[in-house]
């Protein structure tokens, strides 16, 4: 009996806090697109009982998109932006969402927080999706094709660094073949090192190698290249050549012939589809 009144009022409890989440001017879903080109989706996430600060509707994300977008475009010699998702109104698309579980530290990619985003509607393969959190975390970012996250209270003083630092790695950089590549996909100087310079370094942005992805050639950078390429269908057939998922045709662009990047690495992932062959028991050290 005890139990079972400790359960209800736990029952009672989430559902008066997913409520009280229903504000003026919040978004629960993507809102409807004003083009069909690949795009950069943000997301106020939550973990089951973090509490909401509104960053999505007191216009705090809005300020910390433009420092990102600003330092980027100054990065690419005032040459390329980054791609976001905009609604009708001219105003950029930012979505909520609260887990329904609770935050834990360590790694959020290819996790719970993937599976649970996907399963609420947000899995465009043509859209990266780049969540700001208040949960806690070790980390101040995480991110790879196509969910990433941003953990403001460990990121704090470096918001902007961390931001492009992790979109990086959501457009698949450093990739296997990009030069310098060490420790997974960083580097050692650069915004891909712990340096977090707002500098590209070597063989990431404008290099001289065609057999290796170059990242101004991003479908997620405006202006578009004339020959683009998508980092999801890299990162998604690397996956499937290491991981046997996700499930699906994806192929890499036959014009990047590098042996490193064909070959690929050992830890290779990609959490498209997730839904779709991820099971329960995998996500059991996320607490309900």
């Amino acid at each position: 009996m005890k139990k079972f009144i400790l359960t209800l009022i736990l029952c009672l409890f989430c559902s008066s806090l997913f409520a009280a989440d229903e504000k003026p001017g919040r978004f629960f879903e993507d809102q409807p697109d004003v083009t069909d080109d690949f795009q950069i989706h943000f997301i106020y996430f939550l973990a089951k009982n973090t509490k909401d600060k509104e960053r999505d509707i007191n216009g705090w994300i809005e300020k910390e998109v433009k420092k990102i977008d600003d330092a980027f475009f100054k990065m690419t010699g005032d040459k390329q932006r980054l791609k976001f998702d905009y609604r009708e109104d001219g105003k950029l698309d930012i979505s909520f969402a609260r887990m329904d579980r609770k935050a834990k530290k360590g790694g959020w990619n290819v996790n719970y927080p993937d599976y649970y985003l996907q399963k609420q509607g947000f899995n465009n393969p043509k859209k990266l999706y780049f969540s700001f959190t208040d949960a806690a975390s070790g980390d101040g970012g995480q991110m790879g094709p196509h969910h990433g996250y941003l953990f403001i209270g460990r990121a704090s003083g470096q918001i902007t660094k961390i931001s492009i630092h992790e979109l990086l790695h959501g457009n698949g950089f450093a990739m296997p073949c990009t030069k310098g590549v060490m420790d997974g996909a960083h580097k050692a100087t650069g915004i891909l090192s712990q340096q977090l310079s707002l500098k590209f370094g070597s063989g990431v942005y404008d290099h001289n190698d065609p057999t290796c992805p170059d990242l101004k050639d991003s479908v997620y950078l405006t202006p578009t290249s004339d020959n683009p390429f998508d980092p999801l269908q890299i990162a998604c057939a690397l996956g499937q050549m290491k991981r046997g998922n996700p499930p699906g045709n994806y192929e890499i662009p036959a014009r990047y012939t590098h042996k490193k990047l064909l070959k690929g690495r050992k830890n290779e992932w990609c959490t498209y589809k997730l839904t779709e062959y991820a099971e329960e028991k995998w996500f059991k050290k996320w607490k309900k």
